[in-house]
């Protein structure tokens, strides 16, 4: 439902899962209580049940990449880098979590790593929002400017992403009035 953009139905289906955690696997525990506290930003809680998960089960995928998603949120984000790249570690060919990995190399400031994950991938939209990030950090504007651009033609959420992309390009160059 999260997935979905139907927040209340996936607040609702929640609440009702953890109603019924004394029925669950410790497995499915420490994945419920984990996924509720990234729902409700508790990042720090969110980190401890999925770190418990990864620990007792360490082959558990899920745990890795929402444990990351949680350690980006609390700045935490090369410890988030290894744990997505301990994620591809398992799944080598997972496609979201190789581009998971790209985003949070390219927020670590790890751009070659991030770069050369992106072109390992078949194209999609956080891919080149990746590449994007890591040819920004390397000074590559034009370049950047054009992977937002493509970005652009993608679909809506594409547009809004480069837009903010292509305006921020526009800042850091000195061109205010296209920024807006």
């Amino acid at each position: 439902s999260r997935n979905l953009d139907r927040a209340e139905d996936a607040d609702k289906y929640i609440k009702e899962a953890l109603r019924y955690l004394d029925g669950l696997t410790d497995r499915e525990k420490y994945s419920t209580r984990g996924f509720y506290y990234r729902m409700i930003a508790d990042n720090a809680q969110c980190v401890k049940e999925y770190g418990e998960l990864a620990a007792r089960y360490p082959a558990d995928v899920v745990a890795y990449n929402q444990r990351a998603i949680c350690l980006k949120s609390l700045h935490r984000v090369r410890e988030a880098t290894d744990e997505m790249r301990q994620a591809v570690k398992i799944l080598p060919n997972h496609v979201v979590l190789r581009t998971n990995l790209a985003l949070f190399e390219s927020l670590a400031g790890e751009f070659e790593a991030a770069e050369k994950e992106t072109r390992s991938i078949p194209p999609r939209l956080f891919a080149y929002v990746a590449l994007a990030y890591s040819q920004v950090g390397r000074g590559l504007l034009r370049e950047a400017a054009a992977t937002y651009e493509k970005i652009a033609t993608l679909d809506a959420r594409g547009a809004s992403i480069a837009a903010s992309g292509l305006g921020d390009i526009a800042v850091v160059e000195g061109r205010f009035s296209d920024a807006a």
